[in-house]
């Protein structure tokens, strides 16, 4: 396995981006898609090889992506939303995975962020309806809420927990077309 040439990152980075420098041209980029390759044969834009999780980066300036990008090279960028999404991403992987397993989901940290209940209201995880009064973030701020507690779940609020998880987010998750 080869590592990460910066040299080649940022000849690539900056000839796809509007700005003609790697300070500009990094802010320009945003994390849009991932997919697993358990393979290991992916090979990052940069010429490392051996990458098990590819993601692609989309320059909102220009509308060009790159793919494949590993982690480490995203990383490169110290751009903190970037460095969000790469870790929202692999956590919702890691969360589909699970789900696709039958294992049981519950509200903790082994399986859920703040960051990554965000990124799920903010792409439409949450659908208005009667149980949420036509209005999505009532569900985000319930689990978000819910996520923060540091007692025991009500019985009501266990049963609304599992059903936000086990159908709404399942649901999502398992159709997310940013998790390839």
């Amino acid at each position: 396995m080869t590592t990460h040439n910066f040299e080649t990152l940022s000849r690539v980075v900056i000839a796809h981006s509007a700005a003609a420098t790697w300070a500009r041209a990094v802010e320009e980029w945003q994390v849009v898609s991932m997919i697993q390759d358990p393979t290991e044969s992916g090979v990052c834009v940069c010429g490392k090889t051996g990458l098990i999780y590819l993601y692609t980066i989309r320059n909102t300036r220009t509308a060009t992506d790159l793919f494949p990008i590993g982690s480490s090279c995203v990383e490169l960028f110290e751009v903190e939303e970037l460095d969000v999404s790469v870790n929202v991403l692999r956590r919702l992987l890691e969360l589909r995975i699970a789900f696709e397993a039958g294992k049981q989901i519950e509200l903790t940290s082994k399986h859920f962020s703040r960051a990554m209940l965000a990124d799920l209201y903010e792409n439409g995880a949450f659908p208005p309806n009667d149980y949420n009064r036509s209005n999505g973030y009532n569900d985000y701020k319930f689990l978000l809420d819910m996520f923060n507690q540091h007692h025991d779940f009500t019985s009501n609020e266990n049963k609304k927990v599992w059903v936000l998880i086990n159908r709404t987010i399942r649901t999502f998750v398992l159709d997310d077309p940013r998790l390839g």
